[in-house]
């Protein structure tokens, strides 16, 4: 990610694990990136929603996002 990262606009991370925090704030801050997360929201770390530009919170449309 970081090696291609000045070649991007947006950053897609599909997950809410905190441990990605010094990573998205990185890339945002040094490389410039915009950063979605795509998680479950009750799940996820706050800290990571509050450093994403945009959070998709995938409990609030299950049927949108999920396979039956």
């Amino acid at each position: 990610t970081i090696e291609l990262a000045n070649k991007l606009d947006t950053i897609v991370l599909v997950s809410g694990d905190g441990d990605y925090v010094p990573l998205v704030q990185h890339l945002k801050r040094a490389m410039g990136c915009r950063i979605e997360v795509i998680a479950f929201g009750p799940s996820s770390s706050a800290k990571l929603k509050e450093e994403s530009d945009e959070f998709v919170d995938l409990d609030r449309n299950k049927g949108k996002f999920l396979m039956k």
